[in-house]
């Protein structure tokens, strides 16, 4: 009966923990800075950059149903930033921007 007890007592516990991992965000930082709660995953650093995925245009088409506002980049072909926007893959922006635009991205194929 007593080993029941200790078991009821393991699952209760571990069910517990594994719904407060649920409301956690994820920082990623040289300091020991604490996540947006608005984010996710809250990278900050002032010497390192974030690498995208990057993957042939072959690679990029064989995914299977991607994400809406998947990230990827393209290293054959029109190199370059590619992201989802639910029906197809559109290239970013390849060129310099010498104007101040309002929109952050922009595509070759326009807005």
């Amino acid at each position: 009966m007593r080993k029941r007890y200790i078991k009821i007592i393991v699952i209760a516990t571990g069910m517990m923990f594994n719904i407060s991992c649920y409301s956690q965000s994820v920082s990623i930082s040289e300091n020991a800075i604490t996540a947006d709660t608005t984010a996710m995953l809250d990278i900050s650093s002032n010497k390192k950059g974030l690498l995208i995925p990057r993957m042939t245009a072959q690679q990029k088409t064989a995914i299977a149903n991607p994400a809406t506002g998947l990230l990827v980049y393209q290293t054959d072909g029109d190199p370059g930033f590619y992201y989802f926007n639910g029906t197809g893959w559109f290239l970013l922006i390849t060129s310099p921007v010498t104007d101040r635009q309002t929109t952050l991205i922009y595509t070759v194929s326009g807005f």
